[in-house]
């Protein structure tokens, strides 16, 4: 007799190949919606601006998606138009300015893309055997722990960005940044006892940054006195930004820390709904639905949770709303992120 856990982890797999076949939703399409022709990750929804995230996240995709060609040009683009810092990371800002002309808008780096597309040149190097792949990851990974490493209470982490963010007043941090394999994999190719301990403490500040009933990280998070607090100037909500902490926490591997959010599942089982945010200050929750994206993310938690029922229906309910995003760079880019594989 077949294992009921198993047959619906099974159906989830399945459903995953389907989602990623779907035409509104594989990765030609997403090249040809997002991504010109010279590898610019283009966000309709900001004025058709590129930043280092998306960068980052087109050659993690090229990268799934077995596209060396692709990830070549993007990564050439990047290089080209955002790593024009005095360091190795990257401007995170490039779109029209007032004069008209197309350049970079905002020298600060965000260290997300930098993270992100350190990462996926590791990943590539690899899975290529193209060592200039890693010399130009190491550069960045080495300027992100020269530049960005901050030192808060007994906490090892890494600024959101080279300004702005950490100070006298206090240190803030965004919980989408925490991009937890990614520092495993820094740990194996640089300093490993600095990453080995920025993974660590980058894993307590989300498991003390459980918030409401519903324990869930917040978009944005103060830490101040040893003491992890939502940033509500910044963001009440658990939202656009911490979505991506389920997703991060899938790709590494380890179900205990997905368990976090083992209630917030119960809730969208009972509710029939996934919400586009919730507010972790009042308890209120949002009554509009979250995009696609959101819906492949936490169907992926619900998967590696062995909620297979459920993580069925989540992605179900992805492929249908997909099909009605077709510009929307960020729910088209989680959608392929979750459905797609992470070797």
């Amino acid at each position: 007799m077949l294992n009921p856990l198993r047959c619906s982890i099974i159906l989830g797999a399945v459903w995953v190949c389907f989602a990623m076949s779907s035409p509104a939703a594989d990765w030609n399409t997403y090249q040809q919606t997002f991504i010109s022709a010279d590898g610019r990750v283009v966000d309709f929804f900001q004025n058709s601006i590129s930043h280092s995230e998306g960068q980052g996240y087109g050659l993690l995709l090229a990268l799934m998606n077995g596209d060396r060609p692709a990830f070549e040009r993007i990564s050439r683009w990047t290089t080209d138009n955002l790593q024009v810092r005095r360091d190795a990371l990257f401007a995170w800002s490039w779109g029209e300015r007032p004069n008209g002309g197309w350049n970079v808008i905002d020298y600060n780096n965000a260290s997300d893309g930098d993270i992100l597309i350190a990462f996926a040149l590791l990943k590539a190097a690899d899975r290529w055997g193209h060592p200039p792949f890693r010399e130009a990851a190491l550069r960045i990974v080495r300027d992100i722990r020269a530049q960005l490493a901050v030192t808060a209470d007994d906490f090892q982490l890494i600024a959101p960005a080279y300004f702005g963010f950490n100070d006298q007043a206090g240190n803030t941090f965004n919980t989408g940044y925490l991009m937890l394999p990614a520092f495993a994999e820094f740990a194996k190719a640089d300093d490993e006892a600095f990453w080995q301990r920025t993974l660590r403490d980058s894993q307590r500040l989300l498991e003390k940054a459980a918030f409401s009933r519903l324990k869930l990280p917040a978009d944005w998070v103060a830490l101040e006195n040893g003491q992890v607090m939502i940033a509500a100037a910044r963001s009440p909500f658990f939202g656009y930004e911490a979505i991506r902490t389920p997703l991060y926490l899938s790709w590494h591997g380890n179900s205990g820390k997905l368990s976090a959010f083992a209630e917030y599942l119960q809730f969208v089982e009972r509710t029939g709904y996934l919400p586009r945010r919730v507010n972790l200050v009042d308890g209120s929750v949002s009554v509009e639905e979250a995009p696609a994206g959101f819906y492949a993310v936490m169907g992926l938690c619900a998967q590696r949770l062995g909620r297979g029922a459920l993580a069925q229906k989540l992605f179900e309910d992805a492929g249908s709303k997909i099909t009605r995003e077709p510009k929307d760079y960020y729910s088209n880019t989680l959608f392929l992120l979750a459905t797609g594989k992470m070797d």
